[in-house]
C-alpha cells in the first residue's frame, strides 16, 4: 500500500508510450531534417559530422553537387545544425526511425548545380553558394563602388585566383626592380 501512496504523491514514473504519443523535452536532439531550398552547398555540415553521416560529393559528370544524409549512421550530436549558416539542417523531435526492409527510407538527398570557373572552365563550387556570398557582400555594404568587381571575382576558382595574384605580384616586383 505504501507504493500506491508514493505513486499518488509523486506521480507516474513511466509513460503509456505505445498507446499515447510521447512528448519529448525541450532541446531534444531528434532526426536532422534537411530543407533543400535553404541549402547553399557550403559543405560545413559534412566537415562537422563526426560519424560521416553526411556525404558531399560531385556526380560523375561534375555538373551537380550531391548532398546525402544517412540517418542510419547519425549519432544525433547536432553539429550539423550548429554549423549550417542558412538553417538548412534542423534537429527535429522525431525519434521513431525504424524502417522495415528498405534502408533507403533513412537517406535524404539533394543535388545542387555547380558553377564553372570563368577562366579555366573547371567546376569548383555550387551556384547557390556564390549567390549567397554575393548577397552577404551586398548586405554588408563594404564594397559599394567595387561590388561588380567582387561579383566577377566570385566566379573564378581558387587556383585561377592564386595564379592571377602570383602574376600580379611578379609584374609588380619586376616593375619595382627596374
Amino acid at each position: 500500500m505504501k507504493l500506491f501512496d508514493v505513486t499518488k504523491k509523486y506521480g507516474k514514473a513511466t509513460y503509456a508510450y505505445p498507446f499515447e504519443p510521447y512528448v519529448v523535452p525541450d532541446n531534444f536532439r531528434g532526426q536532422p531534417n534537411y530543407t533543400y531550398e535553404l541549402c547553399i552547398g557550403c559543405a560545413a555540415c559534412g566537415v562537422a559530422c563526426p560519424s560521416n553521416a553526411i556525404e558531399i560529393k560531385m556526380n560523375e559528370e561534375q555538373t551537380r553537387l550531391i548532398w546525402e544524409f544517412s540517418c542510419g549512421r547519425c549519432i544525433f550530436c547536432g553539429r550539423c545544425d550548429e554549423v549550417c549558416p542558412t538553417g538548412a539542417i534542423k534537429l527535429s523531435d522525431s525519434f521513431e526511425l525504424a524502417v522495415k526492409f528498405d534502408k533507403s527510407a533513412l537517406i535524404q538527398r539533394g543535388e545542387l548545380e555547380i558553377q564553372r570557373c570563368k577562366c579555366c572552365d573547371k567546376p569548383f563550387t555550387p551556384k547557390r553558394l556564390i549567390n549567397f556570398s554575393y548577397a552577404r557582400l551586398e548586405k554588408a555594404n563594404l564594397l559599394p563602388n567595387r561590388l561588380k568587381e567582387a561579383k566577377e571575382y566570385l566566379y573564378i576558382c581558387p587556383e585561377c585566383k592564386k595564379a592571377a595574384a602570383v602574376k600580379e605580384l611578379t609584374t609588380a616586383s619586376e616593375s619595382n626592380i627596374r
